[in-house]
């Protein structure tokens, strides 16, 4: 993930572990929240901020893609979500809050498109009418070019501190987050606070049929990726799909075959129009 990074942002001209196996990683382990956790967790939170979780929960937008939602991603017509920013806060930024044009993910993924449920279309409309989003830069990223490179952009952001600025992790974790937590006794089976990325986890599509590759879109991840994250929500495949699989390919019951052949069969024909058996 480092020279990855490395590569996209330009400090290395190539990826030395293109290709390399990395080492094994076990199996991964993540906090389900259940919906009335989710919706207890919107309803805790200050109200101007609540909108952040509900992006993680029902559109599993990663932290930093929740921060950097503007209103130009928001398909009303076509209820969906256009992720394509994110805020970053790091070394390349002089350690400023920076609205990037850029996914966390592969260069493939210039930006992915999300289902918004219609409670959160109407949530986002009542909240811009509260909160209006306010003009901001943003950085028009390229692959391989450092940030003082890219180009700049305008754009609108959703979300701004009490003192103007955009949203980091330290502030939203600390201040909002966790307290949220501690109020609702929300804690996992060792008594941690769940991340805010277990969110993404909540979705139940892949357990309900949605295929993996829709899931991976979403979400912005490769397939490969997303069996290995997700695998806590795939393990129970075998239960919850194998009787339909099973159907498809078991042999048809003696009734069904008869019907099926009698629908094949050619209507008689009435008397006159019989063949008489000449030549």
């Amino acid at each position: 993930m480092l020279m990855k990074d490395a590569l996209q942002n330009g400090k290395i001209t190539a990826n030395p572990t293109y290709e390399v196996d990395g080492p094994y990683v076990g199996e991964s382990t993540s906090y389900v929240f259940s919906p009335d956790e989710c919706w207890a967790i919107y309803d805790t939170f200050p109200v101007r901020y609540r909108l952040i979780p509900m992006f993680g929960f029902a559109c599993g937008t990663r932290q930093a893609e929740a921060f950097g939602v503007c209103d130009d991603v928001i398909g009303w017509n076509r209820s969906l979500l256009n992720v394509r920013r994110q805020v970053l806060r790091t070394k390349g930024t002089r350690h400023k809050r920076v609205l990037v044009n850029r996914l966390k993910t592969s260069p493939r993924f210039n930006s992915k498109d999300t289902p918004m449920p219609p409670y959160l279309l109407e949530a986002v409309a009542e909240y811009m009418e509260r909160f209006p989003p306010r003009a901001t830069e943003t950085v028009v990223w390229e692959h391989r070019k450092k940030i003082d490179d890219c180009k700049r952009a305008s754009a609108r952001a959703l979300f701004w501190t009490p003192r103007d600025n955009l949203l980091c992790r330290n502030y939203f974790n600390d201040d909002l987050w966790k307290p949220a937590l501690v109020k609702l006794g929300i804690k996992d089976e060792e008594g941690n606070l769940p991340a805010f990325h277990d969110l993404r986890h909540t979705s139940t599509c892949l357990q309900n049929g949605i295929p993996e590759h829709s899931v991976a879109a979403w979400v912005g991840d490769s397939v490969e990726e997303l069996r290995r994250t997700c695998s806590h929500l795939l393990k129970d495949h075998a239960d919850t799909h194998g009787a339909v699989a099973a159907g498809l390919t078991a042999r048809p019951q003696l009734s069904v075959v008869r019907n099926a052949a009698r629908r094949s069969e050619p209507a008689s024909l009435p008397p006159s129009h019989r063949h008489s058996g000449e030549g």
